[in-house]
């Protein structure tokens, strides 16, 4: 992988693990003010409708305990005091009434009987319901509403709640205007969506300035790599001549025998290794080449015309379909590379007798082109595919098969088409296995 890509990466993941924490913190803490907002709410609605529908420190109390009263029947302002603050202090859901809070409230209630007639209105903490309309809510909450909700009406949002009222199978549904309450619930949701966006802007541009000092490591460790495998294979290169030099010198003088003629097909096998790791190590970074555009089907016909014989001598068989005019920005003898690579890995495994086809199609008007070179494979069920495409992957882990090669062929293949901006997967289905190439 190219070191842009390699960073490109490493901001998305970092991207996307930052938009993953921040959605979760987000959603849990819009979900924690939302219901915490309408759970206050519900247990005031409730306070009030244990009231008869109205704000007093009455005897069965919101926790249904019994209060302290006078002899007039009203609890006094010491006896007040005393239990607001024991309300305050023993549950912190428990609804505030001090100061100007009880007359902040705007609320009604009705009282409905079961014959869905209502004896009694209350709509003296309110101005925008009448008591047709405070009536005509209380009917519909009580028989069709549940024991809680929420509606609107107009511009105005409202909540109530019903409770049992009496013991003749009355209840009353108690209102609340909750206007207020919903408009900030959701500017609390639109400011934290604005500041939580606006964070991962800055996050983003933080990663994208920082991220090659934090991959430094990384990218000198490739780098060295790839210095490391070009200068290798040029020094390699000078004794190898040597030694071919001199085998040709004992044949000459000697004459060739099993042993010269061992030695040169090494020679041969060690001089494709090193081009074909000085090629790969080359097609890491795509920066280093400058993109033109290419005849994709001149270099297809060309690649089958020079395969064939090949594949024919093999006893196999080579089905070509090429369009016309497919033109790729690339480098001809990149794109030529990656065509003989995907040839000669057909023919290499492709089954006794079998097919290897050769499809080059446009994707479509003005969308580029799709290449798929499959071929006959009856032992690729259970075979992971995954691993394809990795420098010195071989499926026979003992490297004692037979067909010859180093396991880097499809690794430069996949070098290739991400150089040319292209994408290359590898499919199985019925006994065939597909290499596809779309730019």
């Amino acid at each position: 992988m190219g070191i842009k890509r390699l960073q490109q990466k490493f901001i998305f993941i970092a991207t996307a693990a930052i938009i993953v924490v921040l959605s979760v913190v987000l959603i849990m803490l819009n979900f924690y003010n939302y219901n915490s907002t309408f759970r206050q709410m519900y247990r005031t609605l409730r306070y009030i409708a244990s009231g008869g529908g109205e704000i007093t420190l009455h005897p069965e109390g919101i926790n249904g305990e019994k209060h302290k009263q006078s002899v007039s029947g009203e609890a006094s302002p010491g006896d007040i005091e005393d239990i607001i603050s024991k309300m305050l202090n023993s549950d912190p859901d428990n609804v505030d009434f001090t100061g100007e809070r009880r007359y902040s409230l705007r609320y009604y209630s009705a009282v409905v009987n079961p014959d869905r007639s209502v004896e009694k209105v209350n709509i003296k903490h309110i101005a925008s319901v009448n008591e047709e309309e405070a009536a005509e809510h209380a009917v519909r909450a009580v028989f069709f509403g549940g024991k809680q909700g929420r509606f609107k009406e107009g511009d105005m949002a409202y909540a109530y709640v019903v409770e049992k009222y009496g013991n003749k199978g009355q209840k009353i549904a108690v209102f609340m205007d909750c206007t207020a309450e919903e408009a900030g619930a959701r500017l609390v949701i639109r400011y934290s969506m604005l500041i939580g966006f606006v964070s991962l802007i800055f996050f983003i541009l933080i990663v994208s300035v920082l991220s090659r000092r934090a991959m430094k490591p990384v990218i000198a460790n490739i780098e060295n790599q790839k210095a490391f495998i070009t200068n290798a294979g040029h020094e390699l290169k000078t004794p190898l001549a040597i030694i071919s030099a001199n085998t040709e010198v004992l044949e000459m003088t000697q004459g060739g025998n099993e042993w010269t003629a061992s030695t040169r097909n090494q020679i041969n096998r060690l001089t494709v290794l090193i081009n074909n790791l000085i090629t790969l190590s080359k097609t890491t970074e795509a920066g280093n080449i400058e993109l033109t555009e290419v005849d994709f089907s001149e270099c297809a016909n060309e690649a089958c015309l020079s395969y064939r014989t090949v594949i024919l001598q093999q006893e196999k068989n080579l089905v070509s379909e090429i369009e016309e005019d497919i033109k790729v920005m690339a480098t001809k003898d990149g794109l030529s590379e990656l065509i003989n690579i995907l040839l000669d890995n057909a023919a290499k495994y492709c089954d006794e007798k079998g097919t290897i086809r050769f499809e080059l199609k446009h994707r479509g008007k003005n969308k580029g082109a799709r290449l798929v070179v499959s071929n006959d494979f009856a032992k690729g069920e259970g075979v992971d595919y995954s691993k394809f495409f990795e420098r010195f992957y071989r499926g026979d882990s003992s490297h004692n098969s037979k067909k010859a090669g180093y396991g880097i062929g499809l690794s430069m293949a996949k070098g290739f088409a991400e150089q040319f901006k292209g994408k290359i997967q590898v499919s199985f289905k019925d006994g065939v296995i597909s290499f596809t190439v779309t730019f």
